[in-house]
């Protein structure tokens, strides 16, 4: 079984949020993360803070999927796979939430992941999402 490499990256992520009929909202975020190698699976992992309240996101990456887990603050499981509807849950404080992704684009090769997805919602898109992660190994 092969050890695990792990280092400390920079990440620039830039997430772009399209609902209906509401003004485009971009985030933009520079922080440091672990980026974990085992096998052929990337795992990212970075904090953030959200409404006072630390959320550690965990970026799950391979060829055509991705799997985006947030704890802390939020806590949601996000899977990507391009071209299928994927189900995952977004926890708020009355109950567990069921939401839908449809991939509409993902790359991901060495230092950059992208991806574009609808985030549906009792069978309606509730926004189109746009996330860029960008890392590079820390000095």
């Amino acid at each position: 079984m092969s050890q695990a490499l792990q280092k400390t990256v920079n990440i620039r992520l830039v997430s772009t949020i399209r609902h209906p009929n509401v003004q485009q909202e971009t985030i933009n975020l520079e922080t440091k993360g672990t980026l974990t190698l085992k096998g052929t699976q990337h795992y990212l992992v970075y904090e953030e803070v959200q409404d006072e309240k630390v959320v550690r996101t965990t970026v799950k990456l391979s060829g055509k999927t991705a799997l985006i887990l947030r704890s802390g603050g939020v806590k949601m499981r996000l899977p990507l796979e391009h071209g299928e509807l994927q189900t995952g849950s977004y926890d708020t404080p009355y109950g567990t939430l069921m939401i839908t992704t449809n991939t509409k684009q993902l790359h991901f090769d060495e230092g950059h992941f992208q991806v574009e997805y609808e985030l549906i919602i009792n069978d309606e898109v509730a926004g189109t999402y746009t996330l860029e992660l960008i890392y590079t190994e820390a000095e």
